[in-house]
């Protein structure tokens, strides 16, 4: 039995996301969507618009075509760091280091997984 594209595309998203070990508020974040609609999405609830699709994949780190494909979007997909192209006319921000650690560390009070997908985007691995 075939099951219908809102289903897939849900157990697409809630697959990747889980693999990851995030929780449905940090895709929320990620992506810039509300986080009960991303649970939505998962139950299969909503019938999401493209633009949305492309946000949680472009969160998720991972290509339309892989999230939308019949297999199983797996995390060897993710496009490699080195890949990414800054965006044409964007400088970068410079701050003191310990004003960037100064907001990290408040940021990590009230939303630490949002902070430790940050540093596992640049590269950081933290122990407990």
């Amino acid at each position: 039995m075939k099951i219908n594209a809102r289903k897939h595309l849900a157990r697409q998203v809630r697959s990747l996301r889980t693999n990851r070990g995030w929780s449905q508020e940090v895709l929320a974040e990620l992506s810039g969507l509300n986080r009960s609609y991303i649970g939505a999405v998962e139950r299969a609830e909503h019938n999401i618009g493209l633009d949305n699709i492309e946000r949680i994949s472009s969160a998720l780190e991972t290509s339309l075509p892989a999230l939308l494909n019949d297999n199983t979007c797996s995390l060897h997909e993710l496009p490699s760091r080195t890949s990414a192209s800054p965006v044409p006319g964007n400088q970068p921000v410079i701050i003191h280091r310990k004003i960037f650690l100064e907001l990290l560390n408040q940021c990590a009070q009230s939303h630490r997984e949002l902070v430790l997908v940050y540093l596992e985007r640049c590269g950081v691995t933290v122990r407990d």
